[in-house]
């Protein structure tokens, strides 16, 4: 378990509290609370089951970690308090499990917050359609360097696959390509071991990649695309589909 972060963030008068903490191996999920005077406004759960599969990595997670605080942080300052909500509405169908009841004697500020008011934004599964960039609020990343993959596709053991990644950062309300970016190619997985590739963007932001994928028919495997450019750091990830 590593250490996580706590942060004050005010907006039109109201002082947002932004917890962010790891749960440890034995539950692998990255948590994030907005909090206002002690009820949970919104909450953000990422799983990072990947890291456990191909070999713990305790620096990967803790950029993954400050990289999710700074997300939500980024979303408060930006005023996207109600966008926050609505993701989470729209991600309801993910149950919250029913708050436990107060002791008869606690103080009313000392009680669980009401169920609801508790928004949760979407889960990140291990999924094909959950490995997306992860965008909390239109407008959150907007500090943020990125990842894209171009011409998305299911990717399975054993193929030979052409890659194509396009990194940006923003610029005047807009997202611009960035050359010269270092961008590392790495395969995961529970039944052998890892291995990595490098390359750099061209002019128009686009890393390319011919890759062999491993193939296995058992246990679980991705891809992780890291990007690097001028001291900030993004990454992506995909998942393999066994034989």
């Amino acid at each position: 378990m590593i250490t996580g972060y706590n942060t004050d963030v005010e907006y039109d008068g109201i002082v947002y509290h932004i917890q962010t903490e790891d749960k440890g191996v034995e539950h692998p999920i990255i948590l994030s609370l907005v909090y206002v005077d002690g009820a949970i406004l919104a909450s953000k759960r990422s799983p990072y089951d990947d890291l456990i599969a191909g070999g713990f990595d305790k620096e990967i997670l803790t950029r993954r970690l400050q990289r999710q605080h700074k997300l939500i942080c980024a979303a408060v300052r930006a005023g996207r308090i109600e966008d926050l909500k609505q993701l989470g509405q729209r991600g309801s169908q993910a149950q919250t499990p029913p708050a436990p009841k107060p002791a008869e004697n606690a103080a009313p500020q000392a009680r669980e917050p009401n169920k609801a008011n508790i928004t949760e934004l979407p889960v990140t599964k291990p999924d094909p359609e959950d490995y997306a960039s992860e965008t909390l609020a239109s407008g959150a990343e907007e500090e943020a360097l990125q990842v894209t993959l171009l011409a998305e596709r299911e990717l399975h053991a054993g193929e030979s696959v052409t890659l194509r990644v396009l990194v940006t950062r923003s610029a005047q309300n807009a997202r611009e390509p960035v050359p010269r970016a270092r961008v590392t190619l790495k395969t995961l997985g529970t039944t052998f071991r890892p291995e990595s590739t490098n390359a750099t963007t061209d002019g128009k932001g686009i890393a390319m990649f011919d890759v062999l994928l491993p193939k296995f028919d058992t246990g679980r495997a991705a891809i992780l695309f890291r990007a690097e450019a001028d001291g900030e750091i993004a990454e992506l990830r995909r998942i393999i589909l066994p034989e």
